[in-house]
């Protein structure tokens, strides 16, 4: 069973226009609101790639009522806790002439110490060995910097095989624990390990220093400069043979992370999976929404990926 914590999920708008002017107003030609947050996008990618998961969310008000009801008509297995402070609203402005993204992020409620205790305890009772468990996101106020670290410890103990995908300070507590995977990119490598990666070296020597604290796979992402892994110490380039991507590039990295998960869970060799999920991944660019990859995409994003592995 694959378990995803979404510790700090949002409703998220998707607007889009022909272009952002500042101090213009806009209309938008088109909006489209669905559930987020990386462990949303994580969760709802596994169910639309054949698997099931198990999401745990925060989640309070309104906006709150409004995402259970439309993960539950997703058919997505969701538990939340509920919260007094309304669930956050990202908001994502698409700019159909340049391509361009921007993504404004509200704070988000606080989270009781009550309701995270409540969450350690469910992971304490739930997941068992050989379970996967994903822990996605930023972490939202309330919450110690040391809770996904806290997490990882509670199921470690129980042979859960887990997945942090995050940044900052959180990244760096979690990694004192020896994890099953990680999914940076550049940037929250460079962040982590202190050292800017410029070149394919670079990579290699930061996947090394993943793998060096006790992590087992790493998956170091790096745009249209495909992606750089490793698996239990054999490494592979991924990269695209030919342009093909849509428009949309949010929670593609997050499309990945839930196929790849499920692929190995289902006993697939890796650079088989990584293939795969890295399709699943291009195929959400050509779908509003996060997640949201079309399957019958999949076959023709397989054709432009190349995985190779590196001496």
């Amino acid at each position: 069973m694959i378990f995803v914590l979404c510790a700090n999920p949002a409703l998220d708008r998707l607007l889009v226009l022909d272009e952002v002017v500042l101090d213009e107003v806009h209309r938008a030609k088109d909006v489209t609101v669905t559930p987020g947050g990386k462990g949303v996008n994580v969760a709802r990618a596994i169910h639309r790639a054949g698997g099931e998961a198990k999401l745990l969310l925060f989640l309070g008000g309104r906006v709150g009522e409004m995402m259970v009801e439309s993960l539950r008509k997703e058919n997505l297995n969701v538990l939340f806790w509920p919260l007094q402070e309304e669930t956050r609203i990202t908001t994502v402005l698409h700019e159909e002439k340049t391509g361009r993204h921007t993504v404004i992020n509200e704070p988000g409620p606080v989270v009781p110490l009550a309701q995270a205790v409540q969450c350690l305890r469910f992971l304490e009772e739930h997941p068992g060995e050989g379970d996967y468990l994903v822990l996605s996101g930023s972490l939202p106020r309330g919450l110690r910097v040391d809770f996904y670290a806290e997490c990882t410890r509670r199921v470690l103990r129980k042979g859960v095989r887990v997945v942090v995908d995050t940044s900052g300070e959180p990244m760096r507590r979690a990694l004192q624990n020896p994890l099953f995977m990680v999914k940076p990119n550049v940037k929250e490598a460079e962040e982590v390990l202190g050292f800017p990666i410029r070149s394919f070296e670079d990579k290699l020597r930061a996947v090394k220093l993943f793998e060096e604290k006790g992590v087992e796979c790493v998956v170091l992402s790096d745009g249209p400069r495909g992606i750089v892994a490793s698996w239990k110490g054999k490494r592979w380039s991924v990269r695209l043979k030919e342009a093909v991507h849509g428009e949309y590039f949010i929670g593609s990295g997050d499309t990945l992370v839930g196929v790849l998960v499920l692929r190995l869970s289902q006993g697939a060799p890796f650079a088989e999976a990584l293939r795969f999920a890295t399709a699943c991944g291009l195929a959400n660019t050509f779908s509003r929404g996060a997640g949201f990859f079309d399957p019958v995409v999949v076959p023709r994003c397989l054709e432009a990926i190349v995985v190779e592995p590196i001496p």
